[in-house]
């Protein structure tokens, strides 16, 4: 029991790792899309201020990515968890157990869905 308790401390530790990792590259891209840079043969900008409507068009489609696989992620962590202690007890369960992962994989389908329909509009 005590090793379990220690490999569920470490998966903690690597949750809340993860999940400042992502934020962090959230950001980082959020700057990289707000900041005005001649790239790819574009016009060159007139003023510093000017940002496109491109620039908050890929910043929102990669922020509903990013935040829908996050929260899929730990849904599925405990959706996960939950399952595998409730088939330890009842085999017979399996099916709504994968049933209720997928809905919760579900979840960053959409956010891909999003982000393609905000891309499209670019």
């Amino acid at each position: 029991m005590e090793r379990f308790n220690c490999m569920m401390e470490g998966l903690r530790k690597f949750n809340v790792a993860v999940t400042f990792t992502a934020l962090f590259f959230v950001v980082i891209g959020a700057l990289l899309m707000l900041t005005p840079i001649n790239l790819f043969g574009q016009e060159s900008v007139t003023t510093q201020s000017s940002v496109s409507s491109e620039g908050w068009a890929f910043l929102a489609a990669s922020l509903s990515i990013s935040v829908s696989v996050l929260g899929a992620g730990i849904a599925l962590s405990k959706i996960g968890a939950a399952a595998m202690a409730a088939l330890a007890e009842k085999p017979e369960i399996m099916g709504s157990a994968i049933v209720f992962a997928g809905l919760a994989e579900g979840l960053s389908i959409w956010g891909l869905i999003v982000a393609v329909l905000i891309l499209m509009k670019v």
